[in-house]
This record gives C-alpha cells, structure tokens and sequence, in this order.
C-alpha cells in the first residue's frame, strides 16, 4: 500500500508554520539581544535603582504626543505611578502637585502616570480634581512593566544627569518629607528656595 502523496494545501500550512516559528524565535532573539545592551531598561526583577538610567518612554500625554524623560535632561523629573482607586495616591497627588507650582517646571517636571485604569475612571478622577498641576498620562500597563510597578504608589526621582536618585515605595507623610528633601539636594539653590516659599 503506498503511502499518500501530500497535498499543496499541507505543503502550505507546513511553510506558513515554519516561517512563523521562525520569525517568533528571531524576535525573541532581538529582544533578548535588545535587553542586554540597552542601559535605560532594568536588568533586575525588582526594576531601576538609584544610579540607573531608568526606562526612557512614558506613554502619551492627553493630546498623544510621546513623552520621554530624555526631553527633560538638564531639569530634575518625578515619575509617579498613580490610581484613583488607591487612597494613599489620593491624599499624595496634591501635595505633588504643590511641589510641582511651588518649584516651578523651568528645573521641575513631574510626570504622574495613571496605572492600568480604565479610561473613563482615568478621565473621571481628572474631571473631579481639575486643579492638579501635573502632567499627567495614562498606561494601561506597558510602561509599568518597563519600571516593574507592581503597586501604587510608586515614584522615581531622576536627576538633571538623566540618572535616578531616588526610589519611592508606598505614602507615609515622612515619605513625602524625604522626597521633599531630595528634591531640595538636586535642585538649584535658587529653586529650592522658590519651593519653600
């Protein structure tokens, strides 16, 4: 009995296969390639460290332009991961805010990134707090992974170098009062001064 020849349809499955299997291990390869000699994405589970050049991207702000902490060299740039939801973020976020009108965006920028909420809940907390001087942005999780935020709040202080200075778990009023200090040591005397005021 002979076996049964296969047919073109096969033959093209099997390609299609191949060629996606292919392409799925040449990806993975790059990216593997990409981790390993890109400084601005962490290396570690526990995600970027004082000194580390912390992942560059931000997400888009409410007009879709990109934001990149790299726009920002030469000023001091707070990212804060936030949620609505999150009680500590609530009672944060104008305190932010404050430092953010008190020090000025000539030396300061803080980037209050909106962690995985919905859209509408997103566009609700900013309806109900118009008075929040920040920038903020919306992720729907990419950009946290890049950061390993696993919780809110969470903050990164990175200095005029680009580096980061300062990392932030968590909201405690002392918490707040040691960000306020290592803000106080990066910035200028001239705008230190203008953040106390």
């Amino acid at each position: 009995m002979s076996a049964r020849p296969p047919s073109p349809l096969t033959d093209t499955l099997r390609g299609w296969l191949f060629t996606a299997m292919l392409a799925l291990l040449c990806g993975a390869a790059a990216l593997s390639a990409q981790a390993a000699t890109d400084p601005a994405k962490p290396a570690t589970a526990q995600g970027p460290q004082v000194g580390d050049l912390p992942p560059d991207w931000l997400g888009l702000d409410r007009d879709g332009k990109s934001i990149r902490v790299s726009q920002y060299r030469g000023k001091v740039v707070l990212v804060v991961f936030w949620a609505g939801w999150c009680e500590q973020c609530r009672r944060e976020l104008p305190q932010l805010s404050a430092l953010q009108t008190g020090f000025g965006r000539e030396r300061l920028q803080i980037v209050a990134i909106n962690y995985a909420e919905p859209q509408r809940d997103y566009e609700a907390f900013l309806r109900l707090n118009p008075g929040l001087d920040l920038l903020t942005l919306r992720d729907p999780g990419t950009v946290a992974r890049y950061y390993r935020v696993r919780a809110v709040p969470n903050a990164f202080l990175i200095d005029t170098r680009g580096r980061i200075a300062h990392v932030q778990r968590g909201y405690t009023p002392e918490k707040v009062e040691r960000l306020v200090r290592e803000l106080h040591a990066l910035l200028p005397p001239a705008a230190a001064t203008a953040g106390r005021d």
